[in-house]
């Protein structure tokens, strides 16, 4: 089973929403929806939360787009190169459970 291009298309969408509810209901489907990814809606997702994360201006959104990458990643599916928008967040200055998340999915 997929999810299906409709869906990642939302989830896309719901990413970049200006509204931090949005986004985050987005991280929480994504979590809701980790097994039924198939290996390139993994990575495309992975990509996706990535460069979400480098640019979330909210902590709570933050948080809840690291917990859905993390559990992404735990599926063995992402590659290193979908999760190169890390890079960009200064480790610096996030809270320490931010910071713990971070660590864990460079460290991949």
């Amino acid at each position: 089973m997929t999810v299906g291009t409709k869906n990642i298309l939302d989830i896309s969408r719901d990413l970049t929403s200006p509204s931090s509810e949005v986004r985050e209901e987005s991280s929480s489907r994504i979590r809701d929806w980790v097994h039924s990814f198939d290996r390139r809606e993994v990575r495309v997702v992975a990509a996706l939360l990535s460069s979400a994360v480098a640019v979330e201006p909210e902590r709570d959104c933050r948080e809840s787009e690291l917990n859905a990458l993390s559990e992404l990643t735990a599926s063995g599916l992402v590659e290193a190169e979908d999760l190169a928008s890390l890079r960009e967040l200064r480790r610096d200055l996030l809270t320490e459970p931010d910071a713990e998340h971070y660590d864990y999915l460079v460290g991949e």
